[in-house]
């Protein structure tokens, strides 16, 4: 019996141990997962600084996410997230709340493709896949609240081709609207890539939305230069000669158009 209980004592010490070691790691595995996980299913690395969980409290804040650009692009980086958080109900596998605060998203257009567009079409093609033989077995969450708000994206333009012309927008920045999905269910491969289509999908119309909108402006600015100016040219031609050159040279100004 006494060497039963020394038995059970060195066994429950090093369970405990190894409890212990595992809860010391969460961070880092957390880390690692996100960076190795996340660069497979976008074929672009992914970085984080730090992680930080408490599963006493139920929460977890990820620090320093960088998504890189594709190749051949001038920014270095896609996105780049300084902190979000969650709320997380670890027992239950259930995210209670993820909220992204004014992450900076730099998105470049290059004619009709941008760089969103090239992470999702260098997504791999979940159908292609062969399944995994644990697949089964991979636990499922839930996700009850996912934010993304207040983002800024940069936009890096070179010379757009519209059709026969070439539209240089320069490059800009505007808010973009807020993303938000509620329950999404699922394992934390199919949660993954799920955000990560939706995501894309969001930034590359906002971007898309955008660019034309500026298009249009600028458009409009342009047809309402060209008639300014037809309108100068009758005004001097009509009462030019009438007032003896007094008109000569005047010419009527117009504020520029607003949206």
């Amino acid at each position: 019996m006494k060497k039963l209980l020394i038995a059970l004592f060195v066994l429950v010490l090093i369970v405990g141990a190894g409890l212990l070691f595992f809860a010391g790691k969460l961070d880092g595995l957390i880390k690692e997962a996100i960076e190795t996980e996340g660069s497979a299913a976008l074929g672009s690395p992914v970085r984080v600084t730090e992680v930080v969980t408490n599963l006493k409290e139920g929460s977890a804040t990820i620090s320093g996410l960088t998504i890189a650009n594709p190749a051949g692009y001038r920014a270095a980086n896609a996105i780049e997230i300084n902190s979000f958080s969650a709320t997380v109900d670890y027992g239950n596998q259930l995210i209670e709340e993820l909220v992204i605060d004014k992450p900076v998203i730099n998105a470049e257009q290059k004619g009709q493709q941008n760089n969103f567009q090239d992470l999702l079409n260098n997504m791999p093609d979940s159908g292609s896949e062969e399944p995994k033989a644990d697949q089964g077995d991979e636990i499922e969450i839930t996700i009850k609240r996912l934010a993304l708000q207040n983002a800024t994206i940069n936009l890096i333009t070179s010379d757009l081709a519209v059709g026969d012309q070439s539209i240089e927008l320069g490059d800009r920045s505007f808010v973009m609207d807020d993303f938000v999905i509620n329950n999404l269910t699922g394992t934390v491969t199919e949660i993954s890539d799920e955000l990560v289509s939706r995501l894309t999908n969001h930034v590359s119309d906002q971007v898309k939305g955008y660019v034309a909108k500026e298009i249009t402006k600028m458009a409009k600015d342009k047809v309402f230069e060209k008639a300014t100016e037809k309108l100068n040219e009758a005004i001097e031609e009509k009462l030019g000669d009438q007032l003896d050159g007094r008109l000569k040279g005047l010419k009527l100004k117009f504020g520029s158009q607003k949206d």
